[in-house]
């Protein structure tokens, strides 16, 4: 499976929410627990991560193809597999797991979208909203500072075949990446010209 696969399927649902608010009663959760369930025992950020991958066909990919919806069980399968990149390394399709306010222990997690190279992230996630990061009941586009980051896992993705339709976006990114780190004012049109060389 493609990083850009899962990406791809997180964006398809962005705007979800749980209905009636504040219930926890959303498909992520009765996809992984195989009936409705409610209140406050069933936050589903990580079970929102879970479904992606089940719904890519890429569950082997995400703890072992195994169930959790507990962020620390997802941090310590991807330290005992070896699967932690350097916090400003991470790249779309990575799995982020957030500490907001310093318990020393994940509480939240989400889907890298797009590393911005200016100490943040573009996320996916699931349960967050504008008035709480970690319980907010919907499936939103984060930026994310890397200060609130608790590790970054990057599941073992097939490499992403280069072609046509994505050369001019990698491109792109390496624009990006090169006008924010070494100021050469290139434009952004994914053409490999001289001073993208």
């Amino acid at each position: 499976m493609y990083a850009s696969k899962i990406v791809e399927k997180a964006r398809s649902f962005i705007g979800v929410k749980e209905n009636p608010p504040s219930s926890n009663d959303v498909v992520f959760n009765r996809n992984y627990y195989g009936r409705i369930v409610k209140g406050s025992a069933y936050p589903w950020c990580v079970t929102f991560v879970w479904d992606v991958f089940r719904l890519s066909d890429a569950s082997a990919l995400f703890y072992k193809g195994q169930k959790t919806a507990y962020c620390p069980s997802v941090e310590k399968w991807g330290r005992s597999e070896g699967l932690f990149v350097e916090k400003n390394q991470g790249t779309s399709g990575d799995i982020v797991l957030f500490d907001f306010n310093g318990r020393g222990e994940a509480t939240h997690i989400g889907i890298v979208e797009k590393n911005n190279f200016d100490g943040s992230y573009t996320t996916i996630e699931g349960n967050t909203g504008l008035n709480s990061d970690e319980n907010g009941g919907a499936v939103m586009r984060r930026v994310r500072k890397t200060a609130v980051i608790r590790c970054i896992i990057r599941p073992k993705y097939l490499p992403e075949p280069v072609n046509a339709t994505n050369t001019p976006n990698i491109i792109k990114e390496v624009q990006e990446y090169l006008n924010e780190k070494v100021n050469r004012n290139l434009a952004l049109d994914g053409f490999f010209g001289p001073l993208t060389n």
